[in-house]
């Protein structure tokens, strides 16, 4: 829950916002990345609280790691989607690599009992 900005102690609500859409990103639960960003917008254009240079330092200290923790996903998912692409290439016919490690397709022109 977000602490009220009255509380000396307290985070900044857009660090707090930050920690919930870090959170979310962890457990992958995109689709609550959409309502989080939306209020996390809200608090930027329009504060809830008076910023000072500390409280900024904060917010973007948790900025950095949410882009770098959303980069590490991206990357995630690009190297899950290209391994699908492998196995569903592989179901379709034979695939070898050259000398350069470049991944060439097999043609077989010639059915099981054409070879034997």
């Amino acid at each position: 829950m977000i602490m009220r900005p009255n509380d000396p102690k307290a985070e900044p609500a857009a660090a707090q916002l930050l920690d919930h859409v870090y959170a979310a990103l962890r457990r992958a639960d995109y689709g609550a990345l959409a309502g989080l960003t939306e209020r996390l917008e809200r608090e930027l254009e329009a504060p809830s609280e008076k910023y000072t240079e500390a409280r900024l330092a904060i917010i973007r200290r948790k900025a950095e790691r949410n882009a770098a923790c959303l980069l590490a996903a991206q990357r995630g998912i690009r190297a899950a989607r290209r391994r699908l692409a492998d196995i569903r290439s592989t179901a379709t016919g034979l695939v070898t690599y050259d000398r350069s490690g470049h991944r060439a397709a097999v043609s077989e022109s010639r059915t099981l009992t054409q070879r034997l």
